[in-house]
């Protein structure tokens, strides 16, 4: 009998680096230890949202490995009164 493989999902969110800390690694060093902890749950994949606008976190997560996966509809985002997102994705290897 094949044994059935899981998909566990984890998404990050409201990750935050007060600004006097910015450009001083905490943000990459928190994606790093997310990964690690992912990996330990057994986790295959992870999620987080950037508003397209915002370049610092895309880079930190671009630099993290992250790939963008899609971008909201920006007819979505007016109707929403929200700022455009793109979802990024990374797959959590062993």
């Amino acid at each position: 009998m094949k044994s059935l493989e899981l998909n566990q999902r984890a998404y990050l969110s409201n990750v935050c680096v007060a600004r006097e800390l910015h450009r001083n690694g905490v943000g990459y060093k928190l994606n790093e230890k997310s990964k690690v902890v992912a990996r330990e749950w057994g986790i295959t994949d992870m999620y987080v949202h950037v508003t397209v606008n915002n370049e610092a976190a895309k880079r930190l997560y671009m630099k993290s490995w992250f790939e963008q996966e899609s971008a909201e509809p920006a007819w979505q985002a007016l109707y929403l009164n929200k700022p455009q997102r793109l979802l990024l994705s990374l797959p959590i290897t062993s």
